[in-house]
């Protein structure tokens, strides 16, 4: 008999000290929760005080285009040996004049290291 007594006095006290702490957790919980709330509003409060700023739109680059390609170089050539303009064979090609003269150089070289008795 005694020995049952104390089970139940034993099961007794361990569920009031669960209940105890329980209870403690969710005090403190609901105390982390109402100081996290007055920071927000604290927050929200500074926020609304701000002056209005005008940000200016944010630079948003172009994609990359692909280099010359084969293709492209080619067709180059075959305008510029027909006469055509520096600039419209850019404009034709969607590149820049200075690369369409910069290939210019570069094929001239390539021509004078291919046969030097040309020049």
């Amino acid at each position: 008999m005694t020995f049952s007594v104390i089970q139940y006095a034993l099961l007794a006290v361990g569920f009031i000290a669960t209940l105890t702490l329980f209870i403690s957790v969710k005090r403190e919980i609901h105390s982390a929760a109402a100081r996290h709330r007055r920071q927000m509003e604290d927050l929200s409060k500074e926020l609304r005080e701000l002056p209005a700023i005008q940000a200016e739109p944010a630079f948003t680059p172009t994609a990359a285009r692909s280099g010359w390609n084969i293709s492209k170089r080619v067709h180059a050539m075959r305008m510029l040996r027909r006469q055509e303009n520096v600039s419209h064979v850019a404009a034709a090609l969607g590149v820049t004049p200075c690369e369409v003269e910069l290939l210019i150089r570069v094929q001239r070289l390539s021509a004078a290291a291919v046969n030097p008795a040309a020049n």
